[in-house]
């Protein structure tokens, strides 16, 4: 080869790496140009602690849903989560950008609760099943290991984020003197800690009525009842989650579900999965809200509130406090939910202890009220989002409707940088007598606003620094831009009018 054919060579060499590499690296969509390493562990955001990160990288995970949290573990002949991966997968490839990613839920055992699945035909346990049907609490079931493995690599695979449950409040609090009984076969019933149902211990060590609050499940530990017998074989199983579970970087650890525990139970637990992970690794719950006043449903402390500034815990998830349960119908969610998450973020700085604030699950999960919500979630201050399971009279469609709602919102998402805003209702100084409004900004100017129940002529004040503005209004129910301009603002507050007859708007203003 002659010189010039070999200085030719390495010019097209050297063109085709500098293609491969900023192909690989720069998003369109984005507001930088990254990607994510899959090595890299969800975390914290380091310039931000309120938000998420994939290593470096903010994210804002979305999920839509198709079955309950357990049923792609526990159920293989009812969910096929290869299927609902790739499904969401292809929503979030359709964002395209570094920082949305897929988020899921996944409890490992099974809470017997069949009341909106049907007929199960198998429920794999993590816990070997004797002849007799009861469960050895000593042994572990490899098949059941095999599919938690498979599950955690596939989600891998496709950069999903997933919140892994470790208690599940239905299967404890459901039985003989709980808060119902749901009858043989279900909830505490059937539950493998139930004394009737194992070959470890028997009703003298455990009772086999549970209670509302305070069940006899709840007081092993060392400063409630000291069941040691039960205790050990509870933290065999925690440590068996955290054996598999630990080692995936996608994956956040989420202490229970809608939990009527004690707080010192959470705090036992939140400290002992503390001690055996490293730093980084995100610890989290879900208490039960009293669905008045965001207080614990049995025990007032045990809520978002107070863990927002415990120690133990790298994140809060506040699905409970934020939900239908609580504030009733969409608008009063999104806007009671964005006010109750501006309380919680005010304690955090306060006690300078600023985490992310998980929504893992949303119960206005359909079109009567589903975008409201989900958007609210994002511009109320929320750190990720998430519908519920659908629901008992809910057909394929309302998975469709979510997972376009997440493709809408993520869209829009992608065009944000999140990771430098704040919850910011002053910067709201009229809004229309019907509106409500939640607010999300930062210092270098970007600002978005959720608007509910404005009316075409009406319109609102936004303390707009003097300077030129760019402006677009947006219809979140097809992720449209109504109307897009620009303004110049010489004093504040500028007026901005509404454009049309819609009862959710969303206004994005930046420089």
């Amino acid at each position: 080869m002659n010189n010039s054919s070999y200085t030719l060579w390495i010019l097209v060499c050297m063109a085709v790496f500098l293609v491969l590499v900023t192909g690989s690296c720069q998003d369109s969509n984005s507001t930088t140009s990254v990607t994510i390493d899959p090595r890299e562990r969800i975390q914290s955001y380091s310039g931000n602690p309120h938000y998420l990160a994939w290593g470096d990288v903010p994210v804002f995970p979305l999920g839509p849903t198709g079955y309950h949290s357990w049923a792609p573990i526990s159920r293989p002949g009812t969910a096929d989560f290869i299927d609902q991966m790739d499904r969401l997968t292809g929503v979030i490839d359709e964002i395209d950008s570094p920082h949305v990613r897929g988020f899921m839920r996944g409890l490992p055992y099974d809470p017997m609760n069949h009341l909106h699945d049907g007929p199960v035909d198998v429920v794999l346990q993590p816990w070997v099943q004797m002849d007799d049907g009861r469960y050895d609490l000593e042994r572990f079931e490899s098949s059941w290991e095999e599919r938690f493995v498979e599950y955690l690599d596939a989600a891998l695979d496709r950069r999903i984020v997933v919140a892994v449950e470790i208690w599940d409040d239905w299967s404890v609090t459901r039985g003989p003197g709980g808060q119902y009984d749901p009858g043989e076969g279900a909830a505490w019933n059937a539950h493998p800690f139930n004394p009737l149902n194992n070959v470890n211990y028997d009703e003298d060590v455990l009772p086999v009525e549970t209670a509302v609050c305070n069940a006899p499940f709840y007081s092993t530990i060392p400063s409630l009842s000291n069941i040691e017998p039960v205790l050990e074989l509870q933290k065999r199983y925690v440590d068996k989650i955290l054996n598999i579970a630990s080692e995936y970087p996608n994956v956040m650890f989420n202490i229970s579900n809608e939990s009527r525990a004690h707080l010192d139970w959470s705090r036992y637990w939140a400290a002992y999965i503390g001690e055996r992970l490293q730093d980084d690794i995100l610890i989290g719950e879900m208490p039960s809200t009293n669905r008045r006043d965001g207080g614990g449903e049995c025990e007032h402390e045990f809520n978002p509130l107070t863990l927002s500034t415990e120690p133990g815990y790298t994140y809060v998830d506040v699905a409970q406090g934020v939900s239908g349960h609580e504030f009733g119908v969409a608008r009063e969610q999104a806007i009671g939910g964005g006010l109750r998450m501006q309380e919680y973020r005010r304690a955090m700085t306060d006690a300078g202890t600023e985490r992310p604030l998980i929504v893992s699950k949303d119960y206005t999960r359909g079109p009567d009220g589903g975008d409201i919500v989900l958007w609210s979630r994002f511009i109320g201050g929320a750190a990720a989002a998430r519908f519920h399971r659908l629901g008992e009279n809910h057909g394929p469609e309302i998975s469709d409707f979510q997972h376009d709602a997440v493709r809408r919102l993520g869209k829009f998402i992608a065009r944000v940088p999140f990771w430098e805003m704040h919850p910011a209702p002053g910067l709201l100084e009229e809004l229309p007598e019907s509106a409500d409004a939640n607010v999300l900004a930062s210092d270098s100017g970007n600002i978005v606003i959720q608007l509910l129940d404005g009316s075409r002529s009406e319109s609102l004040s936004v303390n707009l620094e003097p300077g030129n503005w760019s402006v677009e209004w947006i219809d979140p129910s097809r992720g449209d831009v109504i109307d897009e301009y620009e303004v110049t603002v010489n004093a504040k507050p500028y007026q901005f009018e509404i454009p049309g007859e819609l009862d959710h708007w969303v206004l994005y203003i930046k420089p």
